[in-house]
């Protein structure tokens, strides 16, 4: 017997602000919907989030959100449109170094217009009996 669960849930909640944005990635990778990005101070361009980024380039601050998977094959920019203001599931959200999303990332999201919301997900079907 083979147990299938299929989520189709997404990060977004109703509407949003999108901008087009380059996001630079250092090397070959895929990051998910719901990773939490943040602005290279020096290049202008999106990273993905850092909370324990010690440098001076602003990677430490969460601005913007992926609300779909994006994959670079190698080091370099990728065009993508990151959501810039609206309401998010809180639980779908990501950090791309594994680091949990803490009370204070939500809370520099909400300072930069992009609200994380508690929700029961009702779009993940179990299909165990």
């Amino acid at each position: 017997m083979t147990i299938t669960n299929i989520d189709n849930g997404t990060v977004l909640i109703g509407e949003g602000e999108f901008s087009d944005e380059l996001l630079t990635f250092a090397g070959a990778d895929t990051l998910a919907e719901g990773t939490i990005l943040a602005r290279d101070s020096g290049t202008g361009k999106l990273v993905p989030f850092d909370p324990d980024d010690i440098g001076g380039v602003d990677h430490e601050i969460a601005k913007a959100v992926l609300t779909y998977a994006v994959t670079a094959t190698g080091a370099g920019d990728v065009a993508i449109r990151a959501l810039i203001r609206g309401r998010v599931n809180a639980g779908r959200l990501v950090v791309d170094d594994g680091a949990s999303v803490t009370a204070a990332i939500r809370d520099q999201l909400r300072a930069y217009g992009i609200t994380p919301v508690s929700v029961s997900q009702l779009s993940q079907l179990d299909t165990q009996d």
